[in-house]
């Protein structure tokens, strides 16, 4: 006899956001050093893990501001990472954020550093983590908005937020 029980497992849900702002020209990328472990040392975008009652959207700009004074807003959806096995599984994904404002600043804590850096200036550090190489090269990659964009609140349930892409042709889905 089977108890009917389903167990679901333990799940986190990160995210990351590419904030690029241009210096004489020249295309830089956000970074904050880790001050914590794991990791303390290591160049990373910032981010962190979205609360249990908070939109993506949300967290990403949250946590860009807590960990390096930036004020940026959700452009689109460049990337994502997932990892099973383990005690968690986890999903990461990764922002294309708009530079509003601010100089970076670290806490002194959970960063110990934060810095706008080119990609010369990037593979002269040491301990960049290779998904934020991935990161940044996605977002210099493409053009703002190819990426999965949030459609409109509201249009398919209260508290929902869907990312999709928006340069889909509907006449590829027609019936021929």
């Amino acid at each position: 006899m089977q108890c009917g029980f389903i167990d679901y497992g333990v799940f986190s849900i990160g995210c990351a956001g590419v904030v690029l702002r241009e210096d004489a020209g020249i295309a830089k990328a956000l970074l904050v050093k880790r001050g914590q472990e794991p990791f303390a040392g290591m160049w990373q975008l910032p981010g962190g893990y979205a609360e249990h009652d908070e939109p993506l959207s949300v967290a990403v700009q949250r946590e860009v501001f807590e960990e390096s004074a930036i004020t940026a807003s959700v452009s689109d959806v460049i990337g994502f990472r997932h990892m099973a096995g383990g005690a968690v599984n986890n999903l990461y994904m990764i922002f294309r954020l708009i530079y509003e404002s601010g100089e970076p600043r670290f806490d002194g804590e959970e960063t110990a550093d934060a810095r706008f850096c080119s990609l010369a200036e990037m593979n002269q550090m040491k301990g960049v983590q290779n998904i934020t190489r991935w990161g940044i090269e996605q977002a210099l990659s493409t053009t703002p908005g190819e990426g999965l964009r949030r459609e409109p609140a509201g249009e398919l349930r209260p508290g929902w937020q869907v990312f999709g892409l928006t340069d889909v042709d509907a006449s590829l889905w027609a019936p021929k």
